[in-house]
C-alpha cells in the first residue's frame, strides 16, 4: 500500500502535505527517517552539522523540490534560528520536528573534562530545547508533532563510560514530558523515542573507541532479540509518532530497544 495515496484507516499513517525538519539527518537514523518521511509524502528539511553531507543526502534522495539541505549546529542558537527560517522560507511553517542530532563521544567518568561534559549537554539537551522552541513558534496556531530522540540509556545503564550521554538523554525526556503538557493547548504533541543499539556509524564508533567500553550492552547474548536494530526499524516508530495515527499520544517515551531493558 502506497501511503501517499492511501485512504481510510491507513491514510493517517502518511505525511502527505506535511513539512518536517529532521536534525542530524545526513547519516544514520536521521537519514533513514528523512528518506522514510519523503517516501510517505512529506517535504523534508535535512539539517546537519555537516552541510556537505546534508546536501549529498538530498541529492541521493532525488526527491526534487520536496527536500532541502540545511547546515545547522543545534548547539548554536543563531544557527538554529537561521536553519528554521530557511526551512520556513522554502516550505512554510513546520508540521513536524524530529530532534535527532546527537554527540556520542565517550569519556571516563573520573577523568572527563568539564568541557567534554558541557559539549554533550550542549548538543543533546540544549540542542533539543533550541530546536523545539523554534518549532513551537512555527506550529502555534495550527498544531504539530515533535519527536525527540532519546536513548534507552536514559532509563537503563547500557555501557560505561557514558555518564554525560545518559544524563543528557534523560534531560531530553524531561523536556519531552514538560513540553507535552505546556504546549498541549497549542495542539502540539511532543513525544520521545528511546532507541536501543542500531547498525549506524555511531554504533560502530562505540566499538572503535579508544576508551575501554564495558557494561550490560557488551555482554554476549544480553539483547533479548539477539541483534541490533536496522535504522529503518527505528524510523518507523518515529513516523508513527509524527503522523496523525498517533493523534492521542503526547508525553510518551517509546522504548524501541528489542526488549533490552526488560531482559
Amino acid at each position: 500500500m502506497d501511503l501517499n495515496t492511501a485512504t481510510g484507516a491507513l491514510a493517517s499513517f502518511g505525511l502527505a502535505g506535511k513539512t518536517a525538519l529532521i536534525t542530524g539527518a545526513a547519516s544514520g537514523l536521521g537519514k533513514a527517517t528523512a528518506k522514510l518521511f519523503l517516501d510517505v509524502g512529506a517535504k523534508v528539511a535535512v539539517a546537519d552539522l555537516d552541510g556537505d553531507a546534508a546536501r549529498a543526502a538530498v541529492e541521493e534522495f532525488a526527491a526534487g523540490d520536496r527536500a532541502i539541505a540545511l547546515a545547522v549546529d543545534v548547539a548554536d542558537e543563531a544557527a538554529v534560528k537561521r536553519g528554521f527560517a530557511e526551512s520556513a522560507a522554502a516550505f512554510g511553517p513546520l508540521d513536524i520536528l524530529v530532534n535527532n542530532a546527537a554527540y556520542r563521544n565517550k569519556a571516563e567518568t573520573m577523568t572527563m573534562s568539564v568541557e567534554e561534559w558541557d559539549r554533550m549537554q550542549a548538543v543533546c539537551s540544549r540542542g533539543t530545547f533550541l530546536c523545539l522552541r523554534q518549532a513551537v513558534g512555527q506550529m502555534r496556531g495550527k498544531g504539530g508533532a515533535i519527536v525527540n530522540i532519546s536513548s534507552m540509556s536514559a532509563q537503563h545503564p547500557t555501557i560505561f563510560p557514558n555518564m554525560h550521554y545518559d544524563a543528557a538523554k534523560a534531560g531530553v525526556d524531561a523536556i519531552t514530558r514538560l513540553a507535552a503538557v505546556e504546549f498541549a493547548p497549542d495542539k502540539i504533541r511532543v513525544n520521545s523515542v528511546l532507541p536501543g543499539g542500531m547498525t549506524t556509524p555511531g554504533y560502530a564508533n562505540i566499538h572503535a573507541s579508544t576508551v575501554a567500553i564495558t557494561g550490560p550492552a557488551t555482554i554476549p547474548g544480553r539483547s533479548v532479540m539477539g541483534r541490533a536494530a536496522d535504522p529503518i526499524e527505528m524510523a518507523r516508530a518515529i513516523l508513527f509518532l509524527a503522523s496523525d495515527a498517533a493523534s492521542y499520544i503526547t508525553g510518551a517515551e517509546l522504548l524501541v530497544d528489542g526488549g533490552f531493558t526488560k531482559g
